[in-house]
C-alpha cells in the first residue's frame, strides 16, 4: 500500500511548483525549488517503497492461449486487466505451477514475445507492446565489453504532468491489489559510439529522446525539444532555419560560416547552407540522440560542439502496421493551424519490407506587417515524406535505401522597430519588441527551403567484424524574399531581395563512407573507416529598388527599378579523411579507448557574375572570375578511460579535440585577400552515471572543461571599417551537466535536468569595445534546466489516461561581439502540456497547449542600418486537439 507521505508530498510539492513556475520566478529560486521537490519526493518514495507488499501467489496454470492465462492470473490476485484480446489470443502462454509474484508470472508468460506486462498501483494488469530499437546498420550488433552483464532496454521512463497532479492522483479506479514495485526506468539503446550500447554505459554525455516522448507532447519539430536537453541552446531563425549551440561553442547568435554542431539523419550527415541545421520534421521517429562534446574522430568536421542524430523507425518484416495523426490548433495573435502525418510499414516478403511516411503542417502567421496590413510573419506550410526499403536476404547481409523529401514555405519570424508613418524617415520610432509581434516593410518577407536526400546503406557481418558502406546525395535549395531597405538608409518603397529573380543558396553534397567495426568479443576492439565529402554551393543574389526615388546612405540617388546586386558565387568544399579507434579492456569493468582522424580539407570560391551599384561599392566587380581557395590538413584525437564499479554505477574520463573548417576573406578595394585557419578545441570531461533503487532512480552528472583556441571571429578594422574573419582570441568553458530521473509511482516519471557554465574569453578580440578578456561568449545561455514528465494510468474497458509536461528555462545570453549589438537577450520559460485518452484498439485523443505562458522569446537582435533593429521570436501560445490511430 502506498504511504500517505507519498500522496501528500507529491501533491503538495508539485502544486507549489505549478504556481511558482506560472509566476515565472527567478532562475535561482526555481533551481532550489526543483532540487527541494525531488529530494522531498525521493525521501517519501523510499518510505513508500519500504511499505510495498511483495506477496507471492500460488498459481497452477496450464499451457493455453495468452488471454486465458492473463485472465486467470488476474482472478488469482484480485486484479483487473487491460490488454487487446485479439493480440493475446494469438499467443500461447507456458504452464506455470508454483509460487510467483505477479511480476515474475508476467515475465515468464510474456518471455520471447513483443509484449511487456506490469501491475499498476491501482491494481490493473497492463500489457503493452515493447518499442524495439533495431539498428543493425549502425555497426556491430553486439555490445562492447563494458556492456556484457548489463540489462538494457529500448524504452525510457516518462515525465511528470505537474499541472494536473491533483487529477492524476484521484481515485478513478478502485485499488484491487497493491503494486509490487516491479517497474523500473529502462535504458535506451544508443549508437553514439557506432556500436549498440546502453545509455548508462556509454562513455560520454549523451541524451536521447524517444519517439514515444515526442508523440506524448505532440512534437514534430526539433525546436520543440532540444532546449530541454542540458547544455543545448536552440535559436529558431524561422520555421525553415535553425541554429543549434552545444556547451556554449558559439561566438554569436547568428554567426556566418561553418557549423559547430553537426546533424545526422540515421547514419548520413545532413548539410545546410549558412551554418544552420535543416529543419526536418520528426515524424515516425525511433529517437533523437544528442551527443555533447567533440565527436571529430568518428563524425568529422563541424562536430566540435557535438552531434544531433535523428533516427527514424526502420522497415520491419514482422507485420503490417501503420497509423495516421491529425490536429487542429489556434495561436494567440495568429490564427488556425492544422497538420498531421501518416505512416505505413509493409512486409513484402520474409526478407524485404517497405516503410513510408507523409506529412503536412500548415500554420498561420502571427507577426503583423502594419505597413502592408497582413500577418504572414511566422507562417509555415511544410510538406514532406520519406520512403525506406530494407532487404535482409541473410542474417549477415542487409541493405537499406532511404529517400527523403521536404518542402517548407514560411514567413520570416521577425519583429522590427515601428516607424510612424512607416515610410517617413523622420517618423517616430517605437523600439522592436518580441512581445509586440509587429513589423514594417515594403514587401512580404519569406524564407523557403526544398530539401531532398537519398541514401544507400549496405552492411555485411563477417565473423570478426562488420563492414558498412554508406552513399548519400543531398540537394538543398534555400531561397528568400526579404526587405533590405533599412540596411541602406531607405524608407520608402522596398529594396527587394529576390522579388524579381531568385535569391537563393543551392547546395549539392555527395558523401561516401566505409566503416569497419570489430565484433568486440575480446580484450581488443576497434573501428576504422574512410570518409569523403564534396559540397557544391551556388549563391545567387538579386536585389532591386522599387519606389518613388531615394538616396542610399543619404547620398547616392536611386530610382525605381535600379539594380543593387546581381551576382552568382560558386563555392566548393571537399574533405577526405581516414579514422580509427582502438579499445582495450584491461578487465570486464575497465576499458581504454584512443581515437584519431586525419582530414584533408579544401575550400574555394569564385564569382561568375557581378553587377549593381552595391558590388561596385565593395569592389566585388573587380574580382569576377578569380578563384580563391585554401587547403589544410587537420588532425583530431580522442582518449577515454571508462570503469564500471557495478552493473548500476559507471564512470568515465575523456579528452577529445574538434575543429571547424577554415576559409578566407575575398579582397576589397581597401583590403587584400586573406585566409583564416580551422579553429580547434580540446574538451576534458569526467562523468558518473548511476542507477539506484532497483532502477527507479537514475542520476547522472558530467563536469567538463573546454579550451578553445584560434577562434574564428568577424573583426572590424578601426580605420577602413572592413569586417573580416580572423583567427583571434581564445576561450575557456568550464561547466557541469546533470539529470535526475525518478519513477515516483507505477504511472508517473519525472526528470529534472540542467547545466551551468561560465564561458569566458582568455584574450582580447581586436576592434571595438566588446570582446575583451573575461567577457562571456555570446550566443548561448550560461544556464538552462528542464522539468519534463509523463503520466499513464489504466482505466476500465481497455482505456487509459495519459498526460505530459515539458517545462524548460533558458538563461540570459549575449547577442554578439559588436559595439552596437553587445546586448543581453532576456531569459525565458516555456511550458507545454498535453492530456488525453487512449484505447487498447489504437485510438487516442488529447488536448494540448504549447507555450502556456505565451512567452515571447528574443532569439537574437539584428541591426539594420544605423538604428533600425529586428528581433527573431517564437510562436505564441497555441491550443489544440490531437487525434491518432495506430494499427
Amino acid at each position: 500500500m502506498k504511504s500517505d507521505c507519498s500522496r501528500r508530498s507529491v501533491l503538495g510539492d508539485f502544486s507549489i511548483l505549478t504556481v511558482l513556475v506560472h509566476e515565472q520566478l527567478s532562475r535561482a529560486a526555481s533551481l532550489v525549488l526543483a532540487l527541494a521537490i525531488i529530494a522531498s519526493v525521493s525521501m517519501c518514495f523510499v518510505q513508500a517503497a519500504s511499505a510495498t507488499a511483495q506477496g507471492q501467489y500460488r498459481l497452477s496454470l496450464p499451457a493455453q492461449s495468452m488471454d486465458r492465462s492473463l485472465s486467470a492470473l488476474a482472478a488469482a490476485v484480485g486484479a483487473q486487466t487491460l490488454f487487446s484480446y485479439e493480440e493475446m489470443n494469438d499467443l500461447m502462454a507456458p504452464a506455470l505451477d508454483g509460487d510467483f509474484t505477479v511480476t515474475e508470472a508476467l515475465r515468464l508468460m510474456l518471455e520471447g514475445t513483443a509484449y511487456q506486462g506490469r501491475l499498476t498501483d491501482k491494481g490493473v494488469i497492463v500489457i503493452r507492446q515493447v518499442r524495439v530499437t533495431k539498428l543493425p546498420q549502425e555497426g556491430n550488433k553486439q555490445m562492447g565489453n563494458n556492456d556484457n552483464n548489463r540489462e538494457t532496454g529500448s524504452r525510457t521512463g516518462g515525465y511528470l504532468l505537474s499541472a494536473l497532479a491533483a487529477f492524476f492522483s484521484a481515485d478513478g479506479i478502485a485499488q484491487v491489489a497493491p503494486s509490487e514495485g516491479g517497474r523500473s526506468i529502462e535504458e535506451i539503446i544508443v549508437t553514439a559510439t557506432r556500436r549498440d550500447s546502453g545509455i548508462q554505459s556509454t562513455a560520454m554525455s549523451v541524451n536521447a529522446l524517444t519517439g514515444e516522448q515526442l508523440d506524448n507532447n505532440v512534437y514534430s519539430a526539433v525546436e520543440q525539444v532540444l532546449d530541454s536537453v542540458p547544455g543545448v541552446t536552440f535559436a529558431v531563425q524561422g520555421p525553415s532555419v535553425n541554429r543549434i549551440i552545444i556547451r556554449n561553442i558559439s561566438t554569436s547568435t547568428d554567426q556566418p560560416g561553418g557549423e559547430t554542431v553537426a546533424a545526422y539523419f540515421n547514419d548520413f550527415p545532413l548539410s545546410a547552407g549558412r551554418g544552420t541545421s535543416p529543419a526536418l520534421r520528426l515524424v515516425d521517429m525511433d529517437r533523437v540522440e544528442v551527443l555533447k562534446g567533440p565527436q571529430g574522430t568518428l563524425f568529422g568536421r563541424s562536430a566540435m560542439g557535438g552531434i544531433v542524430r535523428y533516427l527514424a523507425n526502420k522497415p520491419s518484416t514482422d507485420s503490417l502496421s501503420g497509423g495516421i495523426n491529425g490536429y487542429v490548433s489556434d495561436t494567440t495573435d495568429g490564427g488556425g493551424n492544422f497538420g498531421g502525418y501518416g505512416y505505413l510499414n509493409v512486409p513484402i516478403t520474409d526478407t524485404l519490407a517497405l516503410r513510408g511516411v507523409v506529412y503536412n503542417y500548415d500554420h498561420e502567421g502571427f507577426i503583423e506587417n502594419i505597413e502592408l496590413g497582413s500577418s504572414e510573419g511566422g507562417s509555415e506550410d511544410t510538406t514532406g515524406g520519406r520512403l525506406a526499403l530494407r532487404w535482409e536476404p541473410t542474417e549477415r547481409l542487409s541493405a537499406e535505401l532511404t529517400y527523403l523529401n521536404q518542402r517548407i514555405r514560411s514567413g520570416n519570424n521577425w519583429s522590427t522597430d515601428l516607424r510612424t508613418p512607416p515610410n517617413d524617415p523622420a517618423g517616430a520610432i517605437t523600439p522592436a519588441s518580441a512581445k509586440a509581434r509587429a513589423a514594417i516593410g515594403g514587401i512580404e518577407q519569406r524564407n523557403n527551403v526544398d530539401y531532398e536526400a537519398i541514401n544507400i546503406d549496405l552492411q555485411y557481418d563477417f565473423d570478426a567484424f562488420s563492414a558498412t558502406f554508406l552513399g548519400t546525395r543531398i540537394s538543398e535549395e534555400n531561397w528568400r524574399i526579404s526587405e533590405q531597405r533599412e540596411f541602406v538608409g531607405i524608407t520608402n518603397g522596398c529594396v527587394c531581395d529576390g522579388n524579381v529573380a531568385p535569391t537563393k543558396l543551392s547546395t549539392d553534397s555527395d558523401v561516401l563512407e566505409l566503416r569497419l567495426v570489430s565484433a568486440g568479443d575480446g580484450r581488443l576492439d576497434w573501428i576504422a573507416g574512410a570518409y569523403y565529402e564534396k559540397q557544391d554551393q551556388d549563391s545567387v543574389q538579386n536585389i532591386t529598388y522599387f519606389g518613388s526615388g531615394d538616396a542610399v546612405f543619404g547620398f547616392f540617388p536611386v530610382a525605381d527599378g535600379d539594380l543593387a546586386i546581381d551576382s552568382v558565387q560558386d563555392l566548393v568544399g571537399e574533405e577526405t579523411a581516414v579514422y580509427a579507434e582502438l579499445g582495450w579492456s584491461f578487465t570486464d569493468a575497465t576499458r581504454l579507448v584512443a581515437g584519431y582522424r586525419r582530414a584533408d580539407v579544401e575550400y574555394g570560391t569564385i564569382f561568375t557574375k557581378t553587377d549593381g551599384f552595391f558590388l561596385a561599392f565593395n569592389g566585388t566587380a573587380a574580382i569576377k572570375d578569380v578563384l580563391f581557395d585554401t587547403q589544410e590538413d587537420v588532425n583530431t584525437y580522442k582518449f577515454s578511460l571508462e570503469h564500471a564499479f557495478s552493473d548500476d554505477m559507471f564512470t568515465y574520463i575523456t579528452a577529445a579535440s574538434g575543429y571547424r573548417r577554415g576559409g578566407f576573406n575575398v579582397p576589397t578595394p581597401l583590403s587584400e585577400f586573406s585566409t583564416f585557419d580551422s579553429d580547434s578545441l580540446w574538451s576534458y570531461e569526467v562523468g558518473l552515471k548511476s542507477t539506484l533503487m532497483n532502477g527507479r532512480l537514475v542520476a547522472n552528472v558530467a563536469a567538463f572543461f573546454i579550451d578553445w583556441t584560434d577562434i574564428q571571429l568577424p573583426v572590424q578594422d578601426p580605420v577602413t571599417f572592413i569586417v573580416e574573419t580572423k583567427n583571434v582570441g581564445g576561450a575557456e568553458i568550464p561547466g557541469v551537466e546533470f539529470s535526475l530521473s525518478a519513477l515516483l509511482t507505477e504511472n508517473l516519471d519525472v526528470t529534472f535536468a540542467g547545466s551551468l557554465t561560465r564561458p569566458e574569453l582568455t584574450e582580447d578580440v581586436p576592434g571595438g569595445v566588446s570582446g575583451k578578456k573575461g567577457d562571456t561568449l555570446p550566443g548561448a545561455a550560461e544556464e538552462n534546466f528542464s522539468i519534463v514528465a509523463n503520466y499513464r494510468r489504466a482505466l476500465a474497458s481497455g482505456f487509459e489516461v495519459f498526460g505530459a509536461m515539458n517545462y524548460r528555462y533558458v538563461g540570459e545570453r549575449l547577442n554578439d561581439f559588436n559595439t552596437d549589438l553587445d546586448v543581453a537577450l532576456p531569459s525565458y520559460d516555456l511550458l507545454d502540456v498535453n492530456l488525453g485518452l487512449a484505447s487498447s484498439a489504437g485510438y487516442s485523443v488529447s488536448l494540448f497547449a504549447h507555450n502556456v505562458f505565451d512567452e515571447a522569446v528574443t532569439y537574437d537582435v539584428d541591426n539594420q542600418g544605423a538604428s533600425f533593429k529586428s528581433i527573431r521570436t517564437n510562436r505564441p501560445r497555441t491550443l489544440g486537439v490531437n487525434l491518432t490511430y495506430d494499427f
